[in-house]
């Protein structure tokens, strides 16, 4: 499967989906996370720093877990849950999975969820199970994700395609 295919599954997704460069810079974004943010297409949020849609509290926490999974050679995923700001100032709390994809790119990808309980009264298996829902809602294109991000993409492919849209 090919980067283009790959993107395109991922705009259909009901999860947000960013990838931010090592300068914290949105190198792809889905329309899910396009639409939420009140935006009308990609290019409105592309090449933008991700800090920009964040609340000045949670910048440096943000910036620390961004580099943390740059520098990291096991392949970890932080869990973190934020707020994400809209163009209209709006606050939206979201769970996220974060990851670095590879490391000659310096690059980190993240998939959220719009948070709708109160993480703090829920045990950590609980709210795993919110994304284990997610995950089975969109079955394929997690499995095209991991398939392609393991054995079949060139990062090249990713790049192009981002910086073309």
């Amino acid at each position: 499967m090919n980067a283009e295919i790959l993107l395109e599954i991922l705009d259909f997704t009901s999860a947000y989906v960013v990838v931010l460069d090592a300068d914290m810079n949105i190198r792809y974004v889905n329309l899910s996370l396009v639409k939420t943010l009140g935006y009308e297409n990609k290019n409105d949020l592309l090449g933008r720093c991700w800090l920009d849609f964040t609340p000045n509290s949670v910048k440096s926490n943000l910036v620390s877990v961004h580099k943390m999974l740059l520098t990291s050679m096991k392949n970890e995923c932080s869990e973190l849950t934020n707020d994400i700001i809209d163009k209209n100032g709006n606050k939206i709390k979201i769970k996220w999975l974060n990851t670095s994809i590879n490391h000659t790119t310096n690059w980190t990808f993240s998939i959220g969820i719009p948070e709708t309980f109160n993480v703090e009264s829920y045990t950590q298996d609980e709210v795993r199970s919110q994304f284990k829902t997610l995950i089975e809602s969109d079955r394929t294109i997690i499995k095209t994700l991991k398939d392609c991000i393991s054995k079949e993409c060139n990062p090249s492919d990713l790049e192009e395609k981002v910086c073309t849209e």
